[in-house]
């Protein structure tokens, strides 16, 4: 089964915040701890610890517990898990994103739409190309959206999305975990932030580590939207 988790970056209720981004990573499902083990990784070589939650924000603005480390190790930590995402694509990690203008409408179920046709429609070329029968399953951090998530799963699973398309490769509705619990719900946060930051703030210095690891097939990208 291919494990798709994603989280979201960037806050639409906001007048302020010009976008939204919902993304995150696929990985087959016996690749989880492989992931976890090298991040804790990281962490221990930066930091000397492994058992703080990778919260991209807090991290590189020194927030919180992550205020009593240096600049350069907090940036190394997060430089240096992208650069791994990079290293391990596609054999890991294989990107799916979304970014909204924030003054579009129902940009929330947008950003879901798009994330769960992209993910869908991996699933469905790796059995057409490959004959690789696996089904997927969304797991998202925890948050306000639940419901919504869960009953826009089932209807694009029974009746279709707004392109009249069922969701035929899941095996379930989405599921939801605490971040804190979870170093792939933490990478997730990762990658949204960095589309978040490029987006928001035109700053690309770590978009551009993963620019080239989002889902495509040969050089056509199929894994990031992107409505201005």
């Amino acid at each position: 089964m291919y494990l798709l988790y994603a989280d979201d970056s960037g806050v639409s209720s906001d007048p302020n915040v010009k976008f939204s981004v919902l993304a995150g990573f696929a990985t087959f499902e016996n690749q989880t701890f492989w992931i976890q083990k090298a991040v804790d990784e990281i962490m221990l070589k930066h930091i000397g610890r492994e058992d703080l939650e990778l919260h991209t924000s807090p991290i590189r603005c020194g927030k919180g517990i992550w205020r009593g480390f240096p600049k350069d190790k907090r940036e190394a930590v997060i430089k240096d898990t992208l650069t791994y995402i990079k290293d391990n694509y596609p054999r890991r990690f294989v990107l799916f994103g979304a970014v909204i203008d924030n003054t579009n409408d129902d940009v929330q179920e947008e950003l879901f739409s798009q994330l769960t046709s992209r993910f869908d429609k991996f699933l469905k070329r790796r059995f057409l190309k490959h004959d690789e029968s696996a089904r997927g399953l969304a797991i998202f951090d925890k948050s306000k959206m639940e419901n919504k998530y869960q009953n826009w799963s089932k209807i694009y699973q029974t009746l279709g999305n707004r392109w009249n398309e069922k969701l035929n490769n899941f095996a379930e509705v989405p599921l939801f975990l605490d971040s804190a619990i979870s170093r792939s719900i933490q990478v997730a946060d990762l990658i949204a932030f960095a589309l978040f930051r490029a987006f928001e703030y035109k700053d690309d210095s770590y978009y551009s580590i993963i620019r080239d690891c989002f889902d495509k097939d040969k050089v056509q990208q199929h894994g990031l939207y992107i409505l201005g």
